[in-house]
């Protein structure tokens, strides 16, 4: 690339930093694939994530959320601990999906900020090492408590 594209690019001047994006992957990848299961079919970095329903499943209903924590992200900063921030992330997800009566499955999320800063996103999802977190739990895993935040519901 040209000095002069790559000083008018578009992510870069809308103040997406690429660089970090990138390196914030690479730090929590290996915790990301540590979390999966046989059903997981691919590893964080790619545009959609995979799972494979089981068999066994007779007439699946999937049954998708998505939730955000507001405001405790702001006090877990404030507070120099977001450590939680992922749990409390997960467990919004799963309560929306548990009052379907829906079986979790796997979490599917997404991290946004105004700015990345790499070591505060590596924070909330490396958390999963003592505690439950956004991205890493899956069903099977060893680790996993089983807070997961997509889910299939039986018709039968």
């Amino acid at each position: 690339m040209t000095k002069e594209i790559i000083e008018n690019d578009p992510y870069k001047l809308a103040g997406v930093d690429i660089d970090a994006g990138n390196s914030l992957v690479d730090q929590i990848k290996k915790s990301v694939a540590a979390s999966h299961n046989k059903n997981v079919l691919d590893n964080i970095g790619g545009f959609a994530g995979m799972f494979e329903l089981d068999k066994d499943i007779k007439n699946p209903v999937l049954v998708a959320c998505t939730d955000g924590v507001g405001t405790k992200v702001s006090l877990a900063q404030q507070y120099n601990d977001l450590s939680g921030i992922g749990q409390d992330l997960v467990a919004m997800c799963v309560n929306d999906l548990i009052v379907c009566g829906a079986k979790p499955l796997f979490f599917l999320d997404y991290y946004a900020s105004s700015k990345l800063d790499v070591n505060e996103a590596t924070a909330v999802v490396k958390a999963n090492n003592t505690k439950p977190s956004a991205t890493m739990y899956l069903p099977n895993s060893p680790k996993s408590p089983r807070l997961n935040a997509s889910a299939v519901k039986s018709t039968e």
